[in-house]
């Protein structure tokens, strides 16, 4: 990387802190951190604040301008090039392959919540002989964002819900930064119940639990799945290829656009890559705002 592009990143990264450093929601970036590489400026040598700003945004969170911000520029790439994949895929796809094919719900949260009730005894796999509390999903009925992880850990098997540890509280902190809510996503897993020493979901249990997945998408209809994960990812996009390729690319899951990034369990161990899961989250919120403005009779 030249002087000049290093120089440029190095902005960017100060810019990012002092903006994201106004809110709470901006914290993520930062906290959580046991051996930061580069440590933030002391709040003493900062500039008096300005009035402080409203909840972040991508656009908040970000530099002003493209010169300001070299991102920008590839994320409008990304966005131009991913919604040109998604209208062609969708031309020659037929309606949600894969998914249960009915209308939506009337009311999806009844729904929803009917689903739950039949999945909860579930004795599909071997898991449901070690596991504490099937792990359904939480968040709304409604929502245009589903994320998807591989599994549930100890404290979500504890509480029965995803993502509650300390995992969870970093993706609670990152949703928030670009201005989202838990309760406005819609939040599970690949599989619904906790593998023994937090292994890799094997094919059987996969192939046992999938199904429920599916019938949760087909009522929530979301716009947009987001993969934490090279596990989540693989599983859910049946594919070998490595999380760092599936990276910054939309593929889809039937026909609904998905998009892959680190899980926060990975990047409490590696806050290095908090970087680039930041540029992911932001792509991420300009595909979904960039969906909705193409169609908004969707998922409402």
């Amino acid at each position: 990387m030249s002087d000049a592009a290093q120089y440029r990143a190095l902005v960017g990264d100060l810019l990012t802190w002092l903006r994201q450093n106004e809110t709470p929601q901006g914290a993520w970036y930062w906290d959580e951190d046991p051996a930061p590489v580069v440590e933030p400026p002391a709040k003493e040598a900062v500039a008096p604040k300005a009035p402080a700003a409203p909840a972040a945004t991508v656009s908040d969170a970000a530099p002003d301008s493209p010169d300001d911000d070299p991102f920008a520029a590839e994320c409008e790439a990304f966005v131009a090039a991913a919604m040109e994949r998604i209208g062609s895929h969708r031309a020659e796809s037929e309606a949600l392959p894969g998914l249960e094919e009915t209308a939506p719900p009337a009311d999806p949260a009844s729904a929803l919540d009917a689903l739950r009730q039949e999945v909860l005894p579930c004795i599909a796999c071997g898991l449901a002989e070690t596991r504490k509390n099937v792990v359904f999903g939480s968040g709304s009925a409604r929502a245009e964002l589903m994320i998807v992880g591989e599994a549930p850990g100890r404290d979500e098997d504890i509480q029965g819900q995803p993502f509650v540890g300390r995992s969870g509280q970093l993706l609670t902190k990152i949703l928030a930064a670009i201005g989202l809510r838990r309760d406005e996503v819609y939040i599970g897993n690949i599989l619904k119940c906790r593998p023994p020493d937090n292994r890799d979901p094997l094919p059987p249990e996969v192939l046992a639990c999938e199904p429920h997945l599916r019938r949760q998408l087909a009522i929530i209809r979301p716009r947009l799945i987001c993969c934490l994960g090279r596990v989540a990812a693989q599983t859910l996009l049946r594919t070998s290829t490595s999380l760092t390729r599936l990276r910054g690319e939309v593929h889809f899951y039937g026909d609904i656009p998905v998009l892959a990034t680190f899980h926060p369990a990975y990047l409490l161990r590696n806050p290095a890559a908090k970087r680039d899961a930041w540029n992911d989250v932001r792509m991420m919120k300009a595909l979904m705002e960039a969906l909705a403005a193409a169609d908004p009779g969707r998922g409402a």
